[in-house]
Parts: C-alpha cells; structure tokens; sequence
C-alpha cells in the first residue's frame, strides 16, 4: 500500500505539498475558482474507492487541477476520501462531451455552416444555422427537443455540450438575425440548461414550447411563451418570468398576454383550387398574421409560409395529401399570440378546359365542344346543354361519356348554356364534380 502510494504520487506533476487549514484557507483568497457562485459548482458524493487523482482523470480537462479541487474541499490527503463526503468542483475544471443535433427536416434555401443542407446532417457546437426567404429547417436533439427555423433567419450554437461527470447537458443558442422555436424536452438535471440568447437578451427553460425573435436593425429581442414558464433578462433591465400565454421584448418593463388564436373559417375543408386559400375572423389587436402549412401536426417539417396584414392568406400548389395550417395573430410589440390549428386535405380537382371550335363540313356550320381534363385520369363525363334560364331542363343530356369531344350537334340557332360533369376514383374513392358553364351561341347553317 505504501509503494502505491508513493507512485501515485510520484505521478502527480511536481512535489505535492499536504498542507494544513491556515494555508489552504490564504490560498483561497488567491484562487476565484476557490470561490466561485454555487451555480458554477458541481457537488459529488464520494464513493468507496474514490481519490482525487482518481477523479481528476476521469473527469478533469487536466488532472493536475486536482489541487484546486483539494484546496477547495479542504482535503489533507487527495489519497484518501471519506466515503460519503461532498465535494464541491467548479464546472469550469470539467472535462465535457460533444452533443450533436440532427437536421430532421428542411425546405428551400437553407444552410448549415455554409452547407447546403441535408436531412440527417450533424449540426455541432460553432455551426451557423441560416435559411432564406420561403425557407425553413428543424433540428432534433438526442432527448427529442427540437428548434425550428423559419424563413430568413441565423441562428448560432454557441454550446452544445455534455459535462461527463454529471452528465447535464448545456445547450445555447444565439439568434443573430430573425425568429426561431424550441419544443424542449422537460430536464431530470438540475444542472442541465437550454438557453436562446440574442445581442440584447438571453431566455432560459427547463421544459417548455416557447419562440424567440431578433430584430438585427432595431436592436430589439422579443419571446413568446405557449407552455411552462421561461426566465427572460433582457439587457439593462430586469429579469422577467413569462409563464404560459405571455410575452415580453427587450424594450418591455414587464410581460403582456399574448393575443388569442385567430378563428378560422372553414380551414378543414378540402383545398381542390389549385391555389391554397385560408380565411379567419379579424382579431382585435392584430397588426399583422403569420400563416405556416406544415406536413405534421407538430410543425417540425414547415413547407410554406406567409405574413398577411388582412385576414387571409394564399399558397402556392401542394401535392394531393394531408395537411397541416397553422395561423397567429402579431400585435403593436411585435409578440406573436397562441396559435389556431387545422388540418385539411388537398384534393386538386382535375378541373376541365372546356372550349368550343366552330367550322363548316361542306354547307352546314359545325361545332366540336371540347373538354380537356388538366390531369390524366380514367375519368367518365357528362355533357349538358340547355337554353339560358332552363339548365334544369337540359335539351341534351348525355351521359358516361369516354371521350373528351362531342362532335355535329343538329341545333336550332340561337344562345345555349352548357357543362361537363367529371367522374373519376381518388385513392379509391369517387369524385365527381361539374364544370362552370360556359356560353355559346349557334349560327344558322347558311
């Protein structure tokens, strides 16, 4: 035992001086990390067969800081510990681990420190997350906590780390420019931490939904909180909590309530324009909207999104499939309120181009009517024509039609109406609708 003991002190850099109370309490004075804030710390219960050289290597960046840890603790013998015992260790002497996010989900101009981006890419401590305009990127983190991006926004992962002796997790994010989402996951550990920071505040949470938002020309930070609580210091005032349903920016004194979610109209139905259109009841307060469609209902994989002063919001065409929108209203500080939610479907109709081609076959006037479905289908049709203000009495009704054209119909001159119904099967169902009718006026053969 003697000779273990001597080597292991033989391995420690230097002699080791074992000194008495008095001196280590005048080196303290002398050392911050010897008094640092009760935050900055990490307590550990000592275990049968622990040491501090021990605990330096395993956990330290460099194992001689074991005097700072001795000192300290006022520890005489770093060989020998007292089972039981706690020792206080300053975070910053930690050894720390690499975290890494992933890239779930992404659309558009998006680049991940300069890269394009790809789903499944590392997103690492230093990285710069950046999207352009209609752009959008979601990041997962390895206990499902996720920060999305939307459109023309940087944010920064200033940290993103494990300590390997307590194994919290340290997480920050700083917003240069733009709005970013967390969705985080509730922490077990006290000490672990997930941080939003901008040049003009710093958010912090354990467990919650919350948004937070950067004004790069105005110097202005804003936060949103939709569930558990979020602690929000923004420079040169003080510190706020936002509980749930609250919001704050860096020019506020103190929390507002966030606007209510903005009534949708009709927002489940079908969408079979070939533009998407949503619509909702003005809401008291709003300035302004921002409208988002995402695949799922969580909002991690964004496809589209628009910024409406009016109550209602238009999109370019989506394929056929279910869908997601999402509407909140922003009111005179810039806080984005609680948002409306729905989903719809999106059947494109295979809408009909229906014309009419008139010439003559020898003596007699001739008219094609003609009906183009936009998409290829096995549809069946059905053609109508009556006289204006009798369409419910159609001269001629003909129908499970195969054929887009209908060819020399023998009739009087004057004015008509007619129409094209469409009969076809969607993902096995049937799906039938009717043309708008269109005008013609027949010409006397001769």
């Amino acid at each position: 035992m003697a000779k273990r003991r001597a080597a292991l002190l033989a391995l420690s850099a230097g002699a080791l001086l074992l000194v008495g109370a008095p001196a280590l309490a005048a080196s303290a004075a002398d050392n911050p990390l010897l008094t640092p804030a009760p935050g900055d710390m990490v307590r550990y219960l000592v275990r049968p067969g622990d040491n501090l050289f021990r605990l330096a290597s395993d956990y330290l960046i460099r194992p001689e800081t074991y005097r700072t840890v001795q000192q300290l603790n006022r520890v005489a013998d770093p060989l020998r510990l007292p089972v039981g015992k706690t020792l206080l260790i300053p975070r910053v002497l930690l050894k720390q681990e690499a975290v890494r996010g992933t890239v779930l989900s992404w659309r558009g101009a998006v680049r991940i420190d300069g890269r394009p981006a790809a789903t499944g890419m590392p997103v690492t401590e230093g990285m710069l997350l950046e999207t352009g305009q209609k752009s959008f990127v979601t990041v997962t983190l390895p206990d499902d906590t996720s920060i999305a991006l939307p459109s023309q926004s940087a944010v920064r992962v200033r940290r993103l780390r494990k300590v390997v002796l307590d194994r919290h997790v340290e997480r920050l994010f700083a917003i240069e420019r733009g709005r970013a989402s967390a969705s985080v996951t509730p922490m077990t550990d006290p000490a672990s931490t997930f941080q939003f920071a901008t040049p003009g505040a710093v958010t912090s949470v354990r467990g919650t939904r919350f948004r937070m938002g950067y004004d790069a020309d105005a110097h202005r930070a804003t936060s949103e909180v939709l569930e558990g609580k979020v602690g929000f210091d923004p420079q040169g005032r003080a510190a706020q909590v936002l509980p749930a349903g609250f919001g704050s920016a860096s020019d506020l004194d103190e929390p507002v309530a966030l606007l209510p979610p903005p009534r949708l109209v009709e927002a489940g139905a079908p969408q079979t324009a070939e533009a998407l259109r949503f619509a909702w009841q003005p809401l008291p307060g709003a300035r302004a909207y921002r409208v988002q469609i995402a695949a799922d209902a969580q909002f991690l994989k964004v496809l589209d999104e628009t910024v409406a002063t009016d109550p209602a919001a238009q999109f370019a065409a989506l394929p056929d499939g279910h869908y997601f929108v999402r509407a909140t209203g922003v009111d005179e500080h810039g806080l984005e309120g609680e948002p409306a939610l729905a989903d719809f479907e999106r059947r494109l109709e295979n809408s009909l181009r229906l014309s009419v081609e008139e010439s003559w076959n020898g003596p007699v006037r001739q008219y094609v009517f003609h009906w183009d479905p936009a998409h290829d289908s096995q549809a069946r049709f059905r053609f109508q024509l009556a006289k204006p203000g009798r369409e419910e009495r159609p001269m001629i009704d003909r129908p499970d039609l195969t054929s887009h054209a209908l060819v020399g119909l023998a009739l009087p001159a004057g004015r008509y109406r007619w129409r094209v119904l469409m009969e076809e099967m969607v993902d096995g169902k049937p799906v039938s609708h009717w043309s708008d009718y269109q005008d013609v006026r027949i010409e006397a053969s001769w």
